[in-house]
């Protein structure tokens, strides 16, 4: 019989490590959300007959390391990535300026698509979402994970794929990477995501912004991204220093700071007649990594992986998750 572990998060790292264990291991994916890709995220939403979507976390990536794009290749060979050389500008109060092109990928029709497309491909794994892990109860090498109204396991192996203060409340305190998880430090981010019917719509000389404003930090016309359909879609993101300042505020009031400062930025309206919603991250970005691929006990059998392991990026994200595969392969074979 194949050996148990149970992954909790379904993002990126998360399913990476379940993706390339998934041969040797049967692996159980526990999220507390409804869909797979933590901040690789999309908002969908309809207006009469115009519908939207909103890649309201992570943007776009790049690729550098030989096993990221070796991952990669077979995605993009099927449609499921695609390359966006997006137009980009710096924003300031007096005035903006065209920023030097490169080349990015995305996850295609949305960001979030990926973890569906490798989902379908595991052919004896389990993905539990909507289940939020309250407890890791038992015994090294025979985990049961408390989902509050049921219970699973044992597990050989519990992975937490999740931010680093989330998995601080589910491990036991004498595990060897605690300390080392407690000296991460991650910022959020808020997200205003503007949705214009036909007869409102917005245009501008740009795709991607990068705001030099105390409030602002980064804005994307979702809809100019390859293999994306529907109404203009625009998402504006904060500071993460600002967000993590006012993480607790009303979400009212900030979504108006936004609009109004958007506005005064880039002449552009925020009135969006199709959609208009702000989203909330209270775990959006790292600014003292674990600086380590993953962190393991092997006595234990627990070990945490994120982007938050190396950094803020998608291909961090997947580096952590990869490592760790590779370790448990290496382990239990």
């Amino acid at each position: 019989m194949k050996k148990k572990i149970a992954i909790i998060g379904a993002g990126l790292a998360g399913f990476v490590c379940a993706d390339h264990l998934s041969p040797d291991f049967e692996i159980s994916v526990f999220d507390k959300s409804r869909g797979m890709s933590g901040r690789l995220a999309t908002r969908r939403a309809k207006s009469g007959e115009t519908i939207f979507a909103f890649d309201h976390g992570a943007q776009y990536f790049s690729a550098k390391s030989v096993a990221f794009k070796d991952w990669l290749e077979p995605l993009e060979a099927h449609g499921h990535v695609h390359r966006w050389q997006p137009r980009m500008v710096a924003i300031s109060a007096t005035g903006s300026v065209p920023l030097p092109s490169s080349e990015k990928f995305v996850f295609s029709p949305s960001m979030n698509s990926v973890g569906k497309v490798k989902f379908s491909g595991w052919a004896h794994n389990r993905l539990f979402l909507g289940s939020p892990v309250a407890a890791i109860d038992g015994v090294p090498g025979a985990w049961h994970l408390n989902c509050r109204e049921s219970f699973f396991g044992p597990f050989e192996h519990v992975v937490l794929a999740v931010p680093a203060p989330q998995a601080l409340a589910l491990l036991p305190p004498h595990a060897d990477f605690v300390r080392r998880m407690q000296g991460v430090q991650m910022l959020g981010c808020h997200t205003l995501m503007l949705g214009y019917l036909p007869q409102n719509d917005i245009a501008a000389d740009w795709h991607c912004a990068f705001f030099d404003d105390a409030l602002l930090g980064f804005a994307a016309f979702n809809s100019h991204k390859p293999d994306r359909s529907g109404g203009t879609s625009l998402v504006v993101q904060t500071r993460h220093d600002w967000s993590q300042a006012h993480v607790e505020d009303a979400t009212e009031g900030v979504a108006e700071l936004i609009s109004h400062r958007f506005e005064n930025l880039t002449g552009l309206s925020p009135a969006a007649d199709g959609y208009y919603r702000l989203h909330r991250w209270r775990y959006a970005s790292v600014v003292q990594p674990a600086c380590a691929k993953y962190l393991h006990d092997d006595a234990l059998k627990l070990s945490a992986i994120g982007d938050w392991c190396l950094g803020s990026k998608v291909e961090d994200a997947f580096t952590s998750g990869y490592s760790l595969a590779k370790h448990l392969n290496a382990e239990f074979t």
